[in-house]
């Protein structure tokens, strides 16, 4: 985490969503349903990756009165601006995914076709070996935020209808450290894990830039120290 280089330069997931009525207009496709504050915020998250612009609070309070008068006729007759805001606001903060993400089948293209992160190099099992890589891909989609991964999904990476197997595989993960476990899941929802990040670029990387790096201190070095 804390700005690594990993991070910078994974290229965020999202439709294209090209202006603020296209997200409102996404949002109101189906009418007003109970999830279409939570599609008007992936669609906006959608339209920062589309521009790369990152939408100012004052924006975002232009963007929701305008997704506000377009949703006036399909709101109750006692609807309080304020309060479906801050609702909007809160949604908002707490969407990471930008509309037409599929992080999971991204992460699975992407350690299929990429070095492989060096916690992955400690197992000799190339079920489990791909298993990381696919954790460490997400966690980078992610940025700070754990990543979802369910038994199910785990299962499927790993190539087996096992279910229990996919979970002790998960849970092997934990127990070894490369995974932690953010919040247990339930019958519903899929439990949160956080890749163990430090010094986890694929192992090529790491090494051209450490050389890098050793050539920099020989060649560039101060006489002085003033940091």
């Amino acid at each position: 985490m804390d700005g690594t280089k990993e991070t910078e330069d994974v290229k965020p997931l999202a439709a294209s969503v090209r202006t603020l009525p296209e997200a409102v207009q996404i949002s109101l496709k189906d009418g007003l349903t109970d999830n279409c504050l939570f599609t008007f915020a992936r669609a906006l998250k959608a339209f920062e990756i589309s521009t790369d612009h990152r939408l100012s609070r004052a924006e975002l309070q232009s963007a929701f009165s305008l997704w506000w008068s377009t949703a006036k006729g399909l709101l109750p007759a006692d609807a309080d601006f304020d309060e479906w805001r801050f609702e909007f606001e809160d949604t908002f903060a707490k969407t990471n995914a930008a509309l037409g993400s599929n992080s999971l089948q991204e992460a699975i293209r992407r350690a299929d076709s990429s070095l492989l992160p060096p916690q992955a190099e400690r197992y000799a099992s190339a079920k489990l070996k791909h298993l990381v890589a696919v954790c460490y891909h997400l966690q980078l989609f992610q940025g700070r935020s754990p990543f979802f991964l369910s038994v199910r999904d785990a299962a499927r990476i790993i190539e087996t209808k096992n279910l229990y197997k996919a979970g002790a595989m998960m849970g092997g993960l934990v127990r070894d450290g490369v995974l932690t476990e953010a919040q247990k899941g339930t019958h519903t929802r899929a439990t949160r894990f956080r890749f163990n990040l430090p010094e986890s670029a694929p192992a090529g990387e790491a090494k051209q830039r450490d050389e890098e790096n050793g050539r920099k201190t020989e060649s560039e070095a101060l006489p002085d120290d003033e940091t």
